[in-house]
């Protein structure tokens, strides 16, 4: 796979919180609210339009975040939580919404939504973790001073002097839990999650060619199309062209389920036409020929992943803010969605696009 260029990213972050009486009262018939140290100040005075203040205690160390909740003027339930601007001194910026479950306008229902601005998944830090290194050195005891007639050798372990300092780097998922904390909400569920594969690589023409290919039979949400001359659809999948005058442009592939669904399409063309999202070239770093490969996971999916590799949905949550810990789910749940088997070689495991490419590269 030698000149193939990719990353992962999270597109899309929607989560679910119990959210308790005192809070929803003081979120919906409050006029100020200020936390400080995790105390909740208030005066009860009936409310159109305003923002809360939340700032960060200085217990808690270096990465925490101040942030505010501000009402959007059209919904009593529906607020805008904004960070300070990396950039400008004493300006906000969008972090996400919080939305209030209610039946209706008064009717307390127990519930609430975040839904992470896209721009802020695109907004990565650093993170510097000290690294300890330890030596290992012998030292000679002597034991004559007490009788004995031998000494021996101690091995003695010390820390290497300076350290190391390795840099990672998180996006802004991470501060979710602690504002969450503060707010005194309490995990339910993540509705909606989008991991993107950023590459150099064009997904769709690869997964046209090798669905064709005589070598392989595809394996669609576990329906095995063995007959390559078949006229039987694909069921919810489909290839989409998009065409000049001259020739073929852009090919999309898509795969939809309730539970998993998958986009491969040209990302640059869709954010050259459409989006207009540029901010994500700086994230990748690279703006030609980006093809993106997107898993979709709801609730049922998720839920479903953590409990067979006996992982707390909260731990899972919290392992989204580093690229690293993406691939393990993505490559489980596209592999859930489409796979292949190798005709000439039967006995051969189940083949992912991964494989594919691997194999190609090897040609």
């Amino acid at each position: 796979m030698q000149g193939v260029k990719y990353k992962y990213s999270v597109d899309a972050l929607k989560v679910c919180y119990k959210i308790n009486e005192e809070t929803y009262n003081k979120l919906t018939h409050i006029d100020i609210i200020r936390c400080e140290d995790g105390n909740i100040l208030h005066t009860h005075k009936p409310i159109e339009f305003k923002i809360y203040d939340f700032k960060s205690p200085n217990h808690m160390g270096d990465l925490t975040i101040d942030f505010r909740l501000k009402r959007v003027k059209s919904s009593r339930l529906q607020f805008e939580i904004l960070v300070p601007d990396e950039n400008i001194e004493d300006n906000f910026v969008l972090y996400g919404d919080l939305k209030i479950k209610s039946s209706s306008d008064i009717e307390f229902a127990g519930q609430c939504y975040i839904t992470l601005d896209n721009r802020r998944l695109y907004d990565p830090f650093d993170v510097h973790h000290e690294v300890i290194e330890w030596k290992e050195s012998k030292q000679k005891i002597d034991l004559t001073t007490i009788g004995s007639i031998s000494n021996y050798t101690k091995i003695v372990h010390e820390p290497r002097v300076p350290s190391k300092t390795l840099k990672t780097q998180y996006n802004t998922i991470y501060f979710l839990e602690e504002m969450t904390s503060r707010l005194g909400l309490e995990l339910i569920s993540i509705s909606n999650l989008e991991i993107a594969l950023d590459s150099n690589i064009n997904f769709a023409r690869l997964i046209k060619r090798t669905v064709a290919n005589d070598n392989y039979i595809p394996i669609v949400k576990g329906i095995r199309y063995q007959e390559v001359n078949s006229r039987d659809k694909i069921k919810n999948a489909h290839f989409k062209n998009e065409s000049n005058r001259k020739r073929l442009i852009n090919l999309s592939f898509y795969i939809s389920q309730t539970a998993l669904g998958l986009k491969c399409y040209n990302k640059t063309i869709e954010i050259n036409d459409k989006s207009h999202k540029t901010y994500i070239y700086k994230r990748l770093g690279m703006e030609k020929n980006i093809h993106r490969m997107e898993v979709t996971a709801k609730n049922e999916a998720i839920k479903s992943y953590c409990e067979k590799n006996n992982i707390l949905l909260s731990d899972f949550l919290n392992t989204l803010h580093t690229a690293e810990n993406l691939s393990e789910p993505f490559h489980v749940w596209l592999n859930k969605l489409i796979h292949f088997k190798d005709i000439l070689k039967p006995n051969r495991k189940d083949i992912s696009i991964f494989d594919i490419l691997k194999i190609k590269a090897t040609k």
